[in-house]
C-alpha cells in the first residue's frame, strides 16, 4: 500500500517540485567541502523529482546518484540529473561503503515506521566516506497537518493525506532526534514551520539536521 500511493504520487502535477530548499541551499553553500578542489560524490535518498538533484550539479558536484522507491520518481527525476538512478529504500542501500561524501535525506526519513530510524542512519553511515556529511529532516512531533489517519502508536500515523493515502508517517520530539543522531560524530538542528494557506490551524514542522560521520 505505501509503495502504490508513492507511485500515484508522482503521476500528480503538484507532485513536481521544481525549486530547491532554501534552507538545504544555505547549509551546503556554508558546508566545508563544497569549498574543497577535489571531485565529491552526493547521493539524494528519496530523490523525488529531482529538484535537489539539479541543485547539488549547479553546485558543481561531479557525481550525483538519486535514489527513491517509486518508480514515477525517478522517471521525473531523469529530466533533471543525467547521474545514476536507483530504485531502492533507505534500510537497504544499493551503494558501495565509504563511498559517498554527502548524503541528502530531504523529506524522506520519516516516511517510516519509527524504529526503523537507526536503521536508516546506520546505513547512511556506512556509505559516507570519513568526515561525510548528512542533510536530513524528520517530521517534527509538532506537526498538526501530515498527523492524520490510523494512530499506530509512538506518533506514527498511517496518514490518510489526500495525495499519500496509506503511507507510514512518524513524528519525532527532540529528544528522540537528539538520542537517533548521537550515532554521528557531530550533528547540530534546526526546526522549520509553516502553516496552511487560508488555515492557519494546520502546522506543518519539520527538524532540519545537519551531521557529520
Amino acid at each position: 500500500m505505501k509503495e502504490a500511493s508513492w507511485e500515484t504520487h508522482y503521476t500528480a502535477g503538484k507532485s513536481e517540485l521544481l525549486y530547491p530548499d532554501e534552507n538545504l541551499v544555505r547549509l551546503l553553500r556554508k558546508n566545508p567541502l563544497l569549498g574543497s578542489t577535489g571531485e565529491l560524490t552526493a547521493v539524494d535518498l528519496g530523490c523525488g523529482s529531482g529538484r535537489h538533484l539539479k541543485l547539488l550539479a549547479d553546485m558543481g558536484i561531479s557525481m550525483i546518484v538519486g535514489l527513491d522507491a517509486s518508480f514515477n520518481a525517478l522517471a521525473i527525476s531523469r529530466r533533471q540529473c543525467p547521474g545514476p538512478l536507483l530504485q531502492g529504500n533507505n534500510l537497504h542501500l544499493p551503494l558501495k561503503s565509504g563511498s559517498a561524501d554527502i548524503v541528502i535525506a530531504w523529506g524522506s526519513l520519516h516516511y517510516n515506521n519509527k524504529y526503523d530510524l537507526i536503521a536508516m542512519l546506520e546505513e547512511i553511515l556506512r556509505i559516507l566516506k570519513p568526515g561525510g556529511y548528512l542533510f536530513a529532516t524528520l517530521r517534527s512531533g509538532r506537526d498538526t497537518y501530515l498527523k492524520r489517519g490510523k494512530h499506530l502508536g509512538n506518533d506514527t500515523w498511517i496518514t490518510d493525506l489526500d495525495d499519500i493515502t496509506g503511507s507510514t508517517a512518524s513524528f519525532y520530539s527532540e529528544e528522540e532526534l537528539k538520542v537517533s543522531f548521537s550515532i554521528f560524530s557531530e550533528f547540530a538542528y534546526g526546526l522549520m514551520e509553516r502553516t496552511i494557506m487560508g488555515d492557519i490551524t494546520k502546522l506543518i514542522s519539520h527538524w532540519v539536521i545537519e551531521a557529520r560521520k
